[in-house]
């Protein structure tokens, strides 16, 4: 009968218990990172989309503005919004009312979905930064 012998297995299980409970800040990095690449893309896409007002002295895509990214059991989120509003005479809108309409559409306008298009369009690129710096921070973990 042959017999066969298995190593390792403890120092495994060990490097993954490391690597199971990802700090924090780790995640917060990662997030960022990736937060803003999001944000250029869709301003790429945006313009390439013909989104822009030419009418307009300060666009939404000039507004676009990425808040402190989030923590959560699962992980985390950041979210890109449109601050600001825009007047024209006596009205005023939001910056994300406009966004939400263009991406959309309402019964006056063809919808442009200058986010989605752009979020699935560069989906490697977006999370790229936040690979590198988890897959980082993993490395310096097996090390020790």
């Amino acid at each position: 009968m042959a017999r066969i012998e298995l190593n390792g297995f403890d120092d495994l299980c060990e490097a993954f218990n490391r690597i199971s409970d990802i700090p924090d800040s780790i995640t917060e990095e990662a997030l960022e990172g990736m937060a803003k690449v999001a944000e250029e893309k869709i301003r790429q896409q945006g313009e390439s989309m013909g989104v822009r007002d030419p009418e307009s002295d300060v666009h939404i895509l000039d507004k676009l503005k990425r808040k402190k990214p989030t923590i959560t059991p699962e992980g985390g989120y950041s979210v890109i919004t449109f601050a600001g509003k825009r007047r024209r005479g006596q009205k005023e809108t939001r910056n994300a009312e406009i966004a939400f309409v263009n991406e959309y559409g309402s019964r006056k306008m063809k919808a442009r979905p200058f986010i989605g298009t752009a979020m699935s369009k560069n989906e490697r690129q977006i999370t790229q930064p936040g690979i590198d710096t988890v897959g980082n921070w993993i490395e310096s973990e097996f090390k020790k």
